[in-house]
């Protein structure tokens, strides 16, 4: 996932006329970036998460010890090292005071903005909340790897963000169970029903592409969508076959994106 959005981002938001060296530099370091920031993404779910999911979820690595909190805390810690040193590395001092901002707001989400309780009445106003951190993540990426700032560019930022919002809703598309047998109201599936949720991911994985044909990605990027959204739609009933279809879809596409 962090190779497939570390092509993705080179091929809508960096600027013609990179040296190898440079395109390989840059590669490497979104892809460290981008595994740390995801990586303290979940640590930091597994704080916020955790009464809840040791009262439905209690067969989890966290809830059972198989991973303490004091390692939690350390891979934490050690990913969040990591994103701030590939910031400064690909943004030098004004590209990583310009992160602070990312970092402010992806700070609001661990704590729900302060108003948790009511986040949890509103679902879909939380989600957009949470996944609107990924605009200005790859405005910010745009901007440290020197893009023009075009409707092109803006095209190519949708493009990024609305394809990892396709694939968090594949990450919980399948409805979740506690130990009575009784559906746990956290993944989409189960608040907006499976259809709605399926259509949304199916209307993801489309503009994604077209956005990043008009990105300058080709109609590669279209075609590769379309054929998925279709592949989806085959069998929508099967839980695995549609999270499959989006698994497979991210690498394609971000492909078709650095191409």
């Amino acid at each position: 996932m962090s190779a497939s959005f570390a092509a993705a981002s080179l091929g809508l938001l960096a600027p013609a006329g990179l040296t190898a060296a440079d395109v390989w530099a840059a590669a490497i370091l979104l892809f460290v970036m981008y595994l740390a920031l995801l990586l303290r993404y979940r640590v930091t779910d597994e704080w916020k998460d955790f009464a809840h999911d040791s009262a439905v979820y209690p067969d989890r690595p966290v809830q059972r010890g198989v991973i303490s909190p004091r390692t939690l805390l350390v891979i934490g810690i050690g990913a969040f090292a990591v994103e701030l040193l590939c910031g400064l590395l690909l943004g030098g001092l004004v590209g990583f005071l310009l992160y602070l901002p990312v970092l402010a707001y992806s700070a609001l989400t661990v704590f729900e903005f302060f108003a948790g309780s009511w986040l949890d009445r509103h679902f879909t106003l939380s989600f957009l909340l949470h996944e609107a951190i990924y605009l200005p993540l790859f405005a910010w990426v745009a901007f440290v790897l020197g893009a023009s700032w075009s409707w092109r560019t803006v095209a190519g930022i949708l493009a990024c963000t609305l394809l990892l919002v396709s694939v968090e809703l594949a990450r919980k598309f399948s409805p979740r169970f506690d130990t009575a047998g009784a559906v746990v109201l956290d993944t989409y599936s189960a608040v907006w029903g499976r259809g709605r949720t399926l259509g949304a991911m199916v209307m993801l994985v489309v503009l994604s592409g077209g956005l990043a044909m008009t990105a300058g990605a080709g109609l590669a990027s279209l075609a590769i969508a379309a054929l998925s959204a279709i592949v989806i739609v085959v069998r929508p009933a099967s839980d695995r076959w549609v999270t499959a279809v989006v698994a497979i879809h991210l690498p394609l596409q971000a492909a078709a994106m650095l191409s």
